[in-house]
């Protein structure tokens, strides 16, 4: 385990990933080195950074896991001593010829080594109202089955991607065992849902655990019809949005405060009142 840190200065990056792998990689670890120049000891990439196109190209451009993107993430870590929060990308699943990824979430600690793995559990299927498929990730990605959360310097992390912020009963799964500190959420979330429920579900899911909530965003036109809404955004335990990137790319830097949690939760008792045991 992690020396403990009561503050931890955070970055969370906004990008618009197209197509062209090399390009996006490139700008995600220019934006990721910005962070580090502005002191983030933490520093979160959005989902699907690194190749956000075509279903059909998604095995071509996904890789295993020590494949050359993640060596190169925890090259970066390594360098800058500080924990990537490596977003998301596509990982080519062992011994599988089905054409499909996982949409894996990767953590890289200061020495660059891996800390925490989680593959995004819920897909998201959208539909237009005449019912033609606007945005159905089943077409090229498998789905996790294991939720993931884990001890970094001293906080309780716990991981989600995108869609599954709205399925509260998951970040239930994820406290059960322990309280959470934070909550980490990469996501391409989408103009059309986004402007409605975005930092109210992000709100939500923070109010609920009294914890922090860090959701970097992608934003922007990746190709035609597929627009992500931006905003990413820190929100701590109170609900109040501290940091958010508007509409554009860039990066955002703020500090999380483990007393800010305590102050909450003693205001607030509500998660020393739940009643686990008549929830099924």
């Amino acid at each position: 385990m992690s020396k403990s840190h009561d503050n931890v200065t955070v970055g969370l990056v906004s990008l618009t990933a197209t197509s062209d792998k090399a390009k996006n990689i490139e700008k995600a670890l220019s934006m990721v080195e910005d962070a580090c120049a502005r002191g983030a000891g933490w520093v979160c990439l959005p989902e699907m950074f690194a190749f956000h196109g075509p279903y059909d190209a998604l095995w071509s451009n996904a890789e295993f896991e020590d494949g050359p993107l993640n060596q190169t993430l925890a090259s970066l870590a390594k360098k800058n001593k500080v924990v990537i929060f490596a977003g998301s990308a596509g990982e080519r699943p062992p011994n599988s010829s089905s054409g499909k990824v996982y949409n894996t979430q990767y953590v890289f600690g200061r020495d660059g080594s891996l800390v925490a793995k989680y593959r995004k559990t819920h897909l998201f299927n959208l539909l237009s109202e005449t019912g033609a498929p606007l945005y159905c990730e089943s077409e090229g990605y498998l789905a996790g089955d294991k939720a993931v959360s884990f001890q970094l310097d001293g906080w309780h992390v716990g991981l989600a991607t995108c869609y599954d912020l709205r399925f509260p009963e998951y970040f239930a799964s994820l406290s059960r065992a322990s309280k959470l500190d934070c909550i980490l959420i990469p996501s391409a979330f989408t103009l059309q849902t986004g402007m409605y429920h975005w930092s109210v579900l992000l709100r939500a899911r923070a109010i609920e655990n009294l914890c922090y909530v860090l959701a970097a965003n992608q934003v922007g036109q990746h190709s035609p019809g597929k627009i992500s809404y931006g905003h990413a955004s820190v929100v701590d335990p109170w609900g109040t949005i501290r940091a958010d990137s508007g509409h554009q790319e860039q990066v955002i830097v703020t500090t999380i405060q483990r007393e800010f949690i305590k102050s909450s939760r003693s205001q607030l008792p509500a998660l020393n009142n739940r009643c686990p045991e008549i929830y099924k």
